[in-house]
């Protein structure tokens, strides 16, 4: 899920397919590539086929069987009861909208009062969409494996590590460009970034408040 041109997962879903035909020989597998149908499709097609930069899993495996969805993971991608493992990286920091454009910064991780408690809203719900989708489509026994982005329990998080700021670095650039004229008010609170780098504390709720319809499901 998010896959984009899938070549950073190449080598991993060649393993798992290794791993799983070493251990059931003979077993047909069908490998689901979806993203939202705004994503470069010919790119990843050609990616997944081996007519790329990288060599594929294709071209050394047989009973192999890709599929492509240009379906959002806010959504149902697969039937109910039919994912044996799901994988997303780095993709479900993205929002399903933008619930308000941020005063004074262009992230989330700057943004304070309401504005700060609107991103944090839309992630809680983002997050449970895609989790109650996940639900369904898994086998009883299915696992899924998802690294997201996050804020960690000191407050770091991606651009945040080092004591140099990258979101912090570029509202302040587009604080200049407003200054110097370039771009305009409504440019500079438009630029507001869609994403929301959830706590560890926000992650795990879902799974572990019995009330939640994720523990439920």
């Amino acid at each position: 899920m998010g896959t984009a041109d899938g070549e950073t997962s190449l080598k991993m879903v060649e393993s798992f397919i290794n791993f799983l035909q070493k251990n059931s020989p003979g077993i047909s597998i069908n490998v689901v590539y979806a993203d939202q149908p705004k994503n470069d499709f010919n790119g990843l097609v050609q990616t997944v086929l081996g007519l790329g930069h990288f060599p594929s899993y294709l071209e050394k495996t047989k009973n192999v069987y890709p599929l492509f969805s240009a379906n959002s993971f806010y959504k149902q991608i697969l039937p109910d009861n039919t994912l044996d493992f799901g994988f997303s990286a780095t993709a479900m920091h993205w929002l399903s909208n933008k619930p308000c454009d941020i005063s004074h910064h262009v992230h989330m991780v700057g943004a304070e009062g309401e504005e700060y408690l609107c991103f944090a809203e839309q992630g809680k719900k983002d997050w449970e969409t895609i989790l109650l989708n996940r639900a369904r489509e898994l086998r009883s026994g299915g696992q899924l494996i998802l690294l997201n982005f996050c804020c960690d329990e000191n407050g770091k998080y991606l651009g945040n590590t080092t004591g140099v700021n990258m979101f912090t670095n570029f509202a302040q650039i587009w604080q200049d460009f407003m200054a110097q004229g370039r771009i305009g008010p409504e440019e500079y609170r438009r630029m507001t970034l869609p994403q929301y780098y959830n706590t560890v504390e926000e992650f795990s709720a879902p799974f572990k408040k019995t009330e939640s319809p994720v523990y439920c499901a």
